[in-house]
């Protein structure tokens, strides 16, 4: 077992107006022929007349883990005593994968890795918290944030967390930190997710969102509810509200292009009648800049909603009765919400049921939305932004019927699924597109003698051009402090040398940093000693 050390600190609680959050990226090969679905007969948009509230807390707590004691390998990526359920996992674009399930067995969620893009995955690690629901995502090239719903035996189901790792591969990364809201009224959460941006403050990992209860000021019961990070002090964490009650389940999504916040819930409105509520927020002023909630009535019940944005494009798909049965409706619009003018398509529309949609935005127009059917999971395309979809796809069978038995992964390049084997369930995953092609850069090397030279490389499948680089020094007497420079282009699988010559005396930090028009970037540091014009012992 490795431990992390508990840490606890002073509480303080302030009670005013709040704000909002958004997510998402990537790119796409074409898949079939696209069709021409007709829209929903009605659909009524309105800015909700409820205020947001807000709660801040700056008692964070951290939580040990525990090391599983099991070899898995993949297809089926996760399998053991009882059942396997409700995948959770992002991936880099290296194909470094951090998830997470539900295990029946040790009714716990287990947190694993795969660094050969999911052919074999670790054993994993788990915390004795239990919870279900796990949600992942990736905040940049390799740092992933986490949550999930809280057992309701866990101080009533009141407390709200945050898993970080910086780098999957290494356990000693991983870390779980809570909030307990128990104290202020808190209590039995029902469903969670999280999206991130990594546009603010390195702590600020975006905005999580939950269907939670609680007696705090005049209460609410299943209400649609978010947290997010102090923008000043790092550990303070802001719970969110509208006095709403009724909601089931949410999902989250930001525009890493707008840095607008989409949470999504459904919510009953009247008995055996569902809507949508949205709420908007930025995040880059998250805590006093735009806040609103919008509420989408349409001819049916709209249940189960997923979202995707990205620079203003806005997706969300649904679950809707309006033809008979449940078919998957999508509401989009190419300017944010638009003040609520939302148009819509049928993602898909039969005789059977199509039911639990997830969603992501892969690149250009481009969204892909998996659903299940006649127990058998589905994808769907559209190039245009939500207006049309292609004829779905079967990607797998006997795929379990239930909320969130799937999930895709950044860009949709993989999805994971439960299957039912017989005798219990176990999770698979598989291909849903393939990757879009980009540069990668890696450091290489960073080595000393007369001044430091660096060695960047181009690890991805397309070129990068206009590579701004720097070579950096803090600490010494050193001239100059930093070198900078551009190199036209690397090609893939190719590397570039650079160097900076530099005089002065005493222990120093290097920092190299590179970064392409693509918007592909990497960082390495080391360390070494100044002496006149040589730099020894960098390591």
């Amino acid at each position: 077992m490795r431990s992390m050390k508990k840490a606890t600190y002073v509480c303080a609680i302030t009670l005013v107006i709040a704000g909002l959050v958004i997510t998402s990226a990537a790119a796409y090969a074409p898949l079939s022929t696209m069709s021409t679905p007709t829209g929903s007969k009605n659909l009524t948009v309105v800015k909700s007349n409820e205020k947001p509230q807000r709660l801040s807390m700056n008692a964070m707590q951290i939580e040990n883990f525990e090391i599983i004691p099991r070899t898995l390998d993949a297809n089926p990526a996760f399998e053991g005593a009882g059942d396997q359920v409700h995948p959770a996992f992002g991936r880099t674009m290296t194909g470094t994968h951090m998830a997470a399930y539900r295990d029946g067995d040790m009714e716990q969620i287990i947190w694993t890795f795969s660094t050969d893009d999911g052919n074999t995955y670790d054993s994993g690690v788990y915390y004795d918290v239990g919870g279900d629901y796990p949600s992942i995502k990736l905040w940049d090239e390799s740092r992933f944030f986490g949550t999930f719903v809280t057992d309701p035996q866990d101080l009533n189901g009141g407390p709200t967390y945050l898993f970080e790792c910086t780098d999957p591969a290494d356990t000693e990364t991983y870390s779980l930190v809570y909030w307990d809201w128990s104290s202020y009224g808190w209590h039995d959460m029902i469903d969670a997710d999280i999206a991130c941006d990594n546009s603010q403050n390195e702590w600020e990992w975006g905005v999580s969102t939950y269907v939670t209860s609680t007696t705090y000021g005049q209460g609410y019961t299943n209400g649609p509810t978010v947290i997010y990070a102090d923008e000043n002090t790092p550990d303070q964490g802001w719970i969110s509200w509208y006095y709403v009650d009724g909601c089931a389940h949410t999902d989250i999504d930001i525009d890493t292009v707008t840095h607008m916040v989409y949470a999504v819930y459904d919510n009953e409105y009247a008995p055996d009648s569902w809507k949508l509520l949205v709420r908007v927020m930025d995040f880059v002023e998250i805590q006093n800049g735009y806040d609103e909630l919008f509420e989408i009535i349409g001819a049916g019940d709209l249940q189960c909603p997923a979202v995707a944005a990205n620079n203003d494009t806005l997706v969300i798909v649904a679950e809707t009765n309006e033809n008979g049965n449940k078919d998957i409706i999508c509401l989009y619009s190419d300017n944010g919400i638009n003040n609520g003018n939302l148009d819509t398509s049928f993602v898909a529309s039969t005789d059977s049921d199509e039911m639990y949609p997830d969603v992501r935005y892969v690149g250009d127009e481009t969204f892909i939305c998996t659903f299940v059917k006649d127990g058998k999971l589905y994808k769907s395309v559209s190039e245009d932004g939500g207006a049309t979809w292609s004829t779905e796809e079967e990607v797998y069978d006997n795929v379990v019927e239930e909320y969130k038995t799937s999930d895709l992964t950044e860009g949709a390049v993989k999805a994971m699924w439960e299957v039912d084997n017989g005798e219990d369930i176990d999770i698979y995953i598989g291909d849903i597109v393939a990757p879009p092609e980009q540069p990668i850069l890696q450091i290489e090397s960073i080595k000393g003698g007369l001044g430091v030279t660096a060695t960047i490389k181009n690890i991805g499948t397309a070129n990068a051009t206009n590579v701004e680089w720097s070579i950096g020094f803090s600490g010494g007497l050193v001239i100059p402090k930093e070198k900078t420079g551009t190199i036209p282009t690397i090609a893939p699988g190719d590397e570039a040398t650079i160097k900076a010559f530099v005089i002065g005396f005493g222990k120093t930090t290097i920092a190299v940093k590179a970064q392409c028009d693509e918007g592909a970037e990497t960082t390495s540091t080391a360390s070494g000693f100044v002496f006149t014009i040589l730099v020894l012992g960098v390591k």
